[in-house]
């Protein structure tokens, strides 16, 4: 019911709801109504009171908050919706839940992560208050025959929430990382279970670590050249609260867009994959070859040539933009 009356007040932002009109479209008494302002106040929500005039939200904490983010979503994901305030790894926590039978869909957020992980092992960087650490479990009935193509539609996803949310367009540089003049924003990690008799997927779980507040001087050293946030390139942070629930109702998008085989998020991806028409580095261990990525097949594939004049698509591992030949 406290989320309930937070999004009454949501709702009607800037003005004032009378408690009558509230407990009469809630179904609730007066004195409940009070009682769910006072918890939402120790929340950290600034509601003002007014007699003869009721209550008006102005302000919230900015920190990930389930009833923050629950007003703005466009689905109603009922249990499907947790919140932890620090966690290992939001893809790990989400493994733990595959296990009990339950919705078709569950978002997991967090603001922090002692032991993020990015793709091929490697750690990735997820400080307290900084970012958005954010997992969707999926478990489909069915699912078009390219499964790698879903980190696509969430690479999408994630561009037009950060859109939403910020006005910020951001690029794609092939697979999976979502860029901003050429710093790191967002990393995305997929994941998936099939079992072995019948071939069925068990689950699909795919994670995204948002940098927001960091400044450089946050990062390592080691990435500090090439990582960036919403704060250094759009010079406010956005809420979290907010970019969180834009996130969960774009990845509602995609992923009902996947199930469906949506030609439109390949343009999507197209229009802002930094890396096509670029001379770039298929990496492989210690070696790197040459290519130039001509553009983007049908199943999200990288069209490539090399320098002797053959042609192939890929479908995996890293590649880098070259700057110089």
């Amino acid at each position: 019911m406290k989320e309930a009356v937070l999004t009454l007040l949501m709702q009607n932002e800037g003005k004032y709801v009378s408690g009558e009109t509230i407990s009469r479209e809630l179904g609730v008494t007066r004195t409940a109504v009070w009682k769910d302002v006072a918890a939402l106040r120790r929340e950290g929500f600034v509601i003002d009171a007014v007699n003869r005039l009721g209550y008006r939200l102005s302000g919230g904490p900015d920190r990930l908050m389930r009833s923050a983010v629950l007003p703005l979503l466009e689905r109603d994901h009922g249990d499907g919706l947790i919140c932890l305030e620090s966690v290992d790894s939001t893809n790990n926590y989400a493994k733990t839940l595959s296990a009990v039978p339950g919705q078709e869909r569950v978002y997991i957020f967090a603001g922090e992560q002692t032991g993020g992980r990015g793709r091929r092992g490697r750690s990735f960087y997820s400080p307290a208050g900084l970012g958005l650490y954010l997992t969707g479990l999926y478990r489909p009935k069915s699912l078009p025959p390219f499964l790698s193509n879903f980190t696509a539609y969430v690479a999408v996803a994630v561009c037009l929430a950060i859109e939403h949310t910020c006005g910020l367009r951001t690029a794609i540089k092939w697979p999976n990382d979502i860029l901003y003049e050429g710093r790191k924003l967002c990393g995305i990690l997929t994941e998936l279970a099939v079992e072995g008799e019948s071939g069925a997927v068990e689950y699909l779980i795919t994670g995204m670590g948002v940098n927001v507040g960091q400044q450089e001087e946050d990062f390592p050293e080691e990435i500090r050249d090439t990582a960036g946030s919403l704060l250094m390139a759009c010079g406010t942070k956005p809420p979290l609260s907010s970019l969180c629930a834009a996130l969960i109702n774009e990845l509602d998008r995609a992923y009902d867009a996947f199930l469906r085989t949506d030609e439109t998020y390949r343009e999507l991806y197209r229009e802002r994959c930094d890396t096509l028409g670029r001379p770039i580095y298929i990496l492989s261990g210690d070696l790197k070859t040459p290519a130039f990525a001509e553009d983007l097949a049908g199943d999200f594939g990288l069209m490539v040539s090399y320098e002797d004049g053959r042609r192939e698509t890929i479908y995996a591992g890293e590649v880098s933009v070259r700057t110089q030949d």
